[in-house]
């Protein structure tokens, strides 16, 4: 995951804690979002809510929502956005899953255990194109 546009609305440790626990699939996961559970309550850092933001602390004005993000409403269930998602609203985003890894967020089941991985632009570029890469080995294996 990229960390995102938002992250600096959480304190370092709540980061911190983000990556380093461990959330399970909900039952309320499909092609529209994976929700996960069982991580810690984000902290926000303290802020004046801008105008149309909303008062809870993860309401942002409106901005686009791009596949595979990952918003946190109230800061306690992770939400990753999946291909029939909306693509826009007032909930803010920690990151967002890189293209390489979505399908693998669509082959999770319920109740099964996950951690989410800081990585930066360099390496979300890299995993794509060795995506990329064994996808045409395959087509070409089955052509």
């Amino acid at each position: 995951m990229l960390p995102g546009l938002y992250w600096h609305r959480i304190t370092q440790g709540a980061g911190e804690r983000f990556f380093n626990d461990t959330w399970k699939v909900a039952p309320e996961a499909d092609r529209i979002g994976y929700r996960f559970r069982g991580g810690t309550p984000l902290e926000f850092v303290p802020r004046d809510a801008p105008f149309g933001a909303g008062s809870d602390p993860s309401n942002i004005v409106d901005s686009c929502y791009p596949y595979g993000s990952v918003q946190v409403p109230g800061g306690t269930e992770p939400i990753v956005l999946h291909r029939d998602a909306v693509s826009g609203g007032g909930y803010f985003m920690i990151g967002t899953v890189i293209s390489a890894d979505m399908d693998l967020i669509g082959q999770l089941q319920p109740h099964q255990p996950a951690r989410f991985r800081a990585v930066d632009m360099t390496h979300a570029l890299e995993a794509r194109k060795a995506n990329e890469l064994q996808l045409k080995k395959l087509a070409a294996a089955l052509a």
